[in-house]
């Protein structure tokens, strides 16, 4: 599946200088974005996020270095957002992400990469995370 184009110019948009997100996104096939701005992130460990990842739609980000995957969801959630073994990351956290065409290995990839239309539900979010942490526990 090949995102559309305009997804990396929305990806861009969360940066305060989108050429320059742009360009990194281009060159380097990542850009530092911050958090907060246009979505936040929920953070889980590499093991959990990967299992959980296959049933949740919205964007998806592995980091195989760090062993986390990220969740990229609404702003909105911060003051709700209560899961076990999770972080939720938000305003003064910044993001690797990479281009959104860069979909495998090696380095930080996308799991399911952004359709410019939505955000990962942190309802269907926490549901789930919570049936794994049930089934594993």
């Amino acid at each position: 599946m090949s995102p559309a184009p305009d997804v990396a110019a929305w990806l861009a948009r969360a940066h305060p200088d989108r050429r320059h997100a742009a360009q990194w996104m281009r060159s380097a096939g990542v850009a530092l974005l911050p958090l907060g701005v246009r979505w936040s992130a929920v953070k889980v460990s590499e093991h959990e996020g990967l299992a959980v990842a296959a049933d949740i739609d919205g964007p998806v980000i592995h980091d195989p270095g760090g062993r986390s995957v990220y969740f990229l969801v609404p702003t909105t959630v911060e003051p709700a957002w209560s899961c076990p073994r999770t972080e939720y990351l938000g305003t003064a956290c910044w993001l690797t992400t990479p281009a959104p065409t860069t979909v495998e290995p090696p380095g930080v990839h996308w799991v399911r990469p952004p359709d410019a239309l939505r955000l990962v539900n942190p309802r269907a979010l926490h549901a789930a995370l919570t049936a794994r942490t049930a089934v594993v526990s």
